[in-house]
């Protein structure tokens, strides 16, 4: 999978426990968003999973500990600011068929935007998104590589603070993307997306959709 990266490269993987531990840092609405998202609000809330969050952290060098100060790797804090100030969570599943598929979630601050994307073992390889693009235009990229790459499969987009049952689902097709909404798996009309900027015009305009209903 192709994403726009920046110059430097800022990324970073995370294991279950680590990100346990980053999720717990702060108490704060985007924190408990951002642990339902990743389905971890159990293990944000697992004491010694936290602590051994920790001792990994540091044991990569990516942590230090002063007494009660913790400093982190510029890119650690990153990945721990935009979750616990996460405004927008977006669910990319990309499909190969009915049951087989790999996923994207992208997690939006008032600063930052990353992109996480699930490995084995409860692990996560964290992306900065490229700051000179918007949120719809990197997602717009994601799904059109995949449907380059599998021309046969779709993607199903969910979008919010909080998951929903509100869907945009992509296929590829002849001439551009086809694209419909679904609510509790009931697909509404199809539209086409004959370019990627209408592609992006389509995603923006079901973030806004998802903003109204639900009053994000």
């Amino acid at each position: 999978m192709t994403i726009a990266q920046t110059t430097v490269d800022t990324s970073l993987g995370f294991g279950l426990a680590e990100m346990a531990y980053l999720l717990q840092l702060q108490s704060t609405a985007g924190s408990k968003a951002s642990a339902s998202w990743l389905r971890l609000s159990e293990e944000s809330e697992d004491v010694d999973l936290i602590r051994a969050g920790l001792s990994s952290l540091i044991a990569r060098g990516l942590a230090s500990a002063k007494g009660a100060d913790v400093e982190f790797d510029a890119r650690v804090d990153v990945v721990a600011y935009t979750m616990a100030n996460a405004a927008r969570w977006t669910q990319l599943d990309l499909l190969l068929d009915a049951k087989r598929g790999d996923s994207v979630l992208h997690i939006e601050s008032d600063r930052t935007k990353l992109i996480l994307q699930p490995r084995t073992m409860m692990s996560w390889f964290a992306l900065p998104q490229d700051p000179g693009m918007s949120a719809e235009a990197a997602e717009a990229i994601i799904i059109k590589t995949h449907l380059d790459q599998n021309p046969g499969g779709g993607v199903r987009v969910r979008s919010g603070l909080h998951p929903s049952s509100r869907q945009m689902l992509v296929r590829k097709a002849d001439g551009g993307w086809i694209h419909a909404r679904a609510l509790d798996d009931v697909v509404g009309p199809e539209a086409l997306a004959k370019s990627g900027d209408e592609l992006t015009e389509a995603l923006a305009a079901f973030r806004t959709e998802e903003e109204a209903t639900n009053g994000n």
